[in-house]
């Protein structure tokens, strides 16, 4: 029989025409009632009550365009309130924290471990006019960089999310909010139990393709 014959070929794409080749796609748009997330290159005329989100990704996680963010966003929307103290923990690009601070935050932290992704996020914080409330740091979960707060989001992993349940009680008030996602549905039952093992009720559960994202609320 014959099968014919297989050729393959590899080709490497230099990391500067990935990171500009995509821009042309990234486009503004809408997460939640009022929140706006605006590329730095693209024009956009806000709406009364927008929230602009001005980005610019680079190399960093976090374009609002993947569902763990952007349920992380509409869950921000829902329940930061004014004058709240709030930690993004793996902040990336730092568009949850920016949104935070737009939100009306009165002080916001963002957490990385990879430090281009602390730079971008920095770079971010300051084009959107927020660095009087919001910085981001190079650290590992939420050891000696961590701040006291009433609200922490974590989109990372969901056994990131399981290890840290417990440690961040240290810094997040009773009765605080943590908003979690990163969590893929087969994971979510082991994400579940490790937050109700800490002392976390389940607020809200979102779902977004195979993807959950979770507000809890820190009981003890």
């Amino acid at each position: 029989m014959d099968l014919g014959t297989l050729k393959s070929e590899v080709k490497v794409a230099a990391d500067d025409d990935w990171a500009e080749g995509w821009k042309r796609y990234y486009k503004p748009f809408r997460i939640g009632s009022h929140l706006i997330v605006k590329p730095t290159w693209e024009a956009y005329s806000p709406e009364k009550g927008d929230v602009v989100v001005e980005l610019d990704p680079g190399m960093a996680f976090g374009t609002g365009t993947h569902e763990t963010t952007n349920m992380c966003m509409i869950l921000l929307e829902k329940y930061l309130t004014k004058q709240m103290r709030v930690m993004d923990i793996g902040t990336g690009s730092g568009i949850l924290a920016i949104a935070a601070a737009k939100l009306g935050a009165e002080t916001v932290l963002g957490v990385d471990i990879d430090p281009d992704a602390v730079k971008v996020a920095n770079e971010n914080i300051a084009r959107n006019g927020v660095k009087e409330t919001t910085s981001a740091v190079q650290g590992d979960m939420v050891r000696n960089e961590a701040i006291p707060c009433d609200l922490a989001v974590a989109n990372i992993v969901a056994g990131a999310v399981s290890v840290l349940a417990e440690p961040l009680k240290k810094f997040l008030r009773q009765g605080g909010y943590l908003l979690c996602s990163g969590i893929i549905k087969e994971r979510e039952q082991d994400v579940l139990i490790s937050l109700l093992d800490a002392g976390y009720s389940i607020v809200e559960r979102l779902t977004q393709g195979e993807w959950v994202a979770l507000c809890t609320r820190r009981e003890k």
